[in-house]
């Protein structure tokens, strides 16, 4: 079985040759949500399909077997989460490495997740974000013993969405400098508590995002996550029934033939060689009774250092602000519970040499600077004045169901009224509003006017019943 909680570091050599070349992009993928799907491998859902059940059987801990359940089903309102939503979680997940894993609240704007996602700065992408997180906020996803727990060591049974909660604000476009003067965008994305927590215990692996978004299609970026995690046991290959990745690893219809899901895997098994990430792919059957098998086959490398997943990702976290590996390998032994505060705190200092900064500020546990503690405050006072707003939309809209649901009781009350009644109703209307309001009443023509004149009526059908 892999070991799902280590995580590597390649030298510069050691990638493949026919890797695209570009900017470097790291994020990281949370273990559970690699392993089993989360989306639809289309932008469409089938008519009737409000859920995806996955079930498999490995040896766990003690080599005992294991069954893992993995449902997904989707809120009413929004459906379940389409393949597009896949690469929103993938570029949740690279700021949320760059943030330094501080906080399960990611500060963003929504331009710059656009930016990340390649799509258009246009109406329909923002309109697609905003569907894709509200299919991320309600979707629910329950495992019965198909959820790993670092901390326990155990697989458990557990219920999460993805995301609990998210705030997003027109904000003006351009995207800010890491390094650059203190900003906080004001929009925001909260990660399920579960799911952040799993991330804190190192139940994690590092992902080219860039390589991710390289690829042209759902099947290639899905088939790319899982097999990412399957490769960090080190080991040349990797082995798999072809049902059980089809059905249970990647999402394919149930309704595939087993030639159907060989035909859709040519694809992506093209697209993965061709870049570099595979040097094989072929189909075994072990006896004429076993089931079909696939073969995976991983480039060679040499002098990978495994390393603990939370050590991998504050290590790399040093590496890209200019600190050597050797010394980014040292900090990360001597000092892992300083290093990502002191990130954090790196965009705050005035820098000329960032690396060596940051190697002074580890090794002499520096306290946060006042730019720093001051955007804080400020992040604190924006939180909070959002909430403000947030309650008092709520209590507007709470306001506004109670006037509605009066005004439609009471024309109900209005309209079965006998017609004596319905006029003797109304000349007693007129003849408070004429004591308590002469001004409007000397205007009966007026909008002002008629809304009082129904205001009275209402009051005096309150009044008697």
């Amino acid at each position: 079985m892999a070991d799902l909680h280590a995580d590597y570091i390649p030298d510069e050599d050691e990638l493949p040759a026919e890797t695209p070349l570009g900017p470097v992009r790291l994020g990281s993928d949370e273990l559970n949500l690699a392993e089993f799907p989360f989306t639809l491998l289309s932008d469409r859902r089938p008519a009737g399909l409000t859920s995806l059940e996955f079930t498999d059987t490995i040896r766990g801990p003690e080599r005992e077997p294991v069954t893992r359940i993995w449902t997904v089903t989707g809120a009413e309102e929004f459906g379940l989460p389409l393949a597009g939503d896949e690469e929103i979680y993938v570029a949740l997940m690279e700021i949320t490495r760059e943030q330094g894993f501080a906080s399960r609240t990611l500060h963003l704007t929504r331009y710059d997740l656009l930016q990340r996602l390649g799509w258009p700065d246009k109406g329909g992408s923002y309109r697609r974000l905003h569907a894709g997180l509200d299919r991320l906020l309600g979707v629910t996803i329950t495992a019965q013993r198909g959820f790993y727990d670092r901390r326990k060591q155990r697989y458990v049974d557990v219920g999460f969405h993805i995301i609990d909660d998210y705030l997003l604000y027109d904000e003006k476009p351009g995207r800010k400098r890491r390094s650059g003067p203190v900003y906080l965008p004001h929009s925001y994305v909260s990660w399920n508590q579960i799911v952040f927590e799993s991330m804190l215990s190192g139940n994690l692996k590092q992902l080219d995002v860039g390589f991710y978004f390289s690829l042209h299609s759902a099947l290639s970026r899905r088939l790319f996550r899982y097999l990412d995690k399957k490769r960090l046991d080190g080991k040349p290959a990797f082995r798999i029934g072809l049902r059980k990745l089809g059905f249970e690893k990647l999402g394919m219809s149930r309704t595939y033939y087993p030639s159907h899901i060989k035909q859709e895997l040519g694809r992506a098994h093209e697209e993965l060689q061709r870049n570099g990430f595979l040097t094989g792919a072929e189909y075994v059957r072990p006896g004429k009774e076993a089931e079909e098998q696939v073969i995976y086959r991983f480039p060679a490398t040499t002098g990978r250092r495994r390393l603990s997943a939370s050590s991998a990702a504050l290590m790399e976290r040093l590496v890209q602000v200019g600190v050597t590996r050797a010394a980014a390998e040292k900090l990360v032994r001597q000092y892992p519970e300083r290093i990502a505060d002191q990130v954090e705190y790196l965009a705050y200092r005035s820098a000329q040499d960032p690396a060596a900064l940051l190697v002074e500020a580890i090794r002499h546990n520096w306290q946060p600077p006042a730019l720093y503690l001051q955007a804080q405050t400020e992040a604190e006072e924006s939180r909070r004045e959002a909430e403000e707003r947030r309650q008092l939309e709520e209590k507007r809209r709470e306001k506004e169901q109670v006037r509605r649901e009066r005004t439609e009781r009471l024309e109900a009350e209005l309209a079965a009224l006998p017609l004596v009644e319905y006029e003797h109703l109304f000349r007693q209307a007129r003849e408070r509003l004429q004591k308590t309001n002469p001004m409007v009443a000397s205007r009966p023509e007026s909008p002002a006017y008629e809304a009082l004149l129904k205001e009275a009526v209402y009051e005096l059908l309150e009044e008697e019943g």
